[in-house]
């Protein structure tokens, strides 16, 4: 799958669902950070705010919906589907929202390295990420929250990244304004 210039991922590696699985050569070559910055741009940006397309997108891909029970805990509370895309040794989700908003969801990945790999992938692609702040969340210990805004289009975004310690080391979340 090629994405355009436009999307934040472009350059990156292809998304998780989107590999076939040959196209690895050991499972120590995933990279979680990447994997989820290149699924957040593949179905999050490329249809930021489209529920419906970025379902059909997960469904072409061959995606599965997680188990009641996973999807559940994924929601928590709020409507939407949760997508299992998980690819070799990277455990991840894809949160789809009724009302447009997207998470991409890593259970492994360097917190670090997730946000520069998606800084980097801004930079390549003329993406500006604007940063809003960041901030430690007052509940959970060890999760930090970084914010952006982010322009597709005309649309302005935002993006929440929260990384954290213990697994899901990464989620990587955008609301369509």
């Amino acid at each position: 799958m090629r994405l355009t210039a436009a999307l934040l991922a472009a350059t990156i590696a292809t998304p998780a669902l989107a590999q076939p699985a040959s196209s690895q050569s050991s499972a120590a070559a995933v990279n979680g950070a990447d994997q989820v910055v290149g699924l957040f741009g593949a179905a999050c940006l490329q249809f930021a705010g489209d529920a419906a397309g970025t379902r059909q997108f997960l469904a072409s891909q061959h995606a599965p919906q997680m188990p009641a029970a996973a999807r559940d805990a994924f929601l928590a509370g709020r409507p939407g589907q949760v997508f299992d895309t998980s690819y070799e040794n990277v455990k991840l989700a894809l949160v789809s929202l009724d009302d447009g908003a997207c998470e991409a969801v890593v259970d492994q990945a360097n917190p670090a390295e997730v946000l520069a790999t998606l800084q980097q992938a801004a930079t390549e692609n003329h993406v500006p990420l604007t940063p809003l702040g960041t901030q430690a969340d007052k509940k959970r210990q060890g999760v930090q929250h970084a914010a952006y805004s982010l322009m597709l289009g005309d649309k302005t975004m935002h993006v929440l990244v929260s990384t954290a310690a213990a697994p899901p080391q990464a989620v990587l979340t955008l609301v369509p304004r």
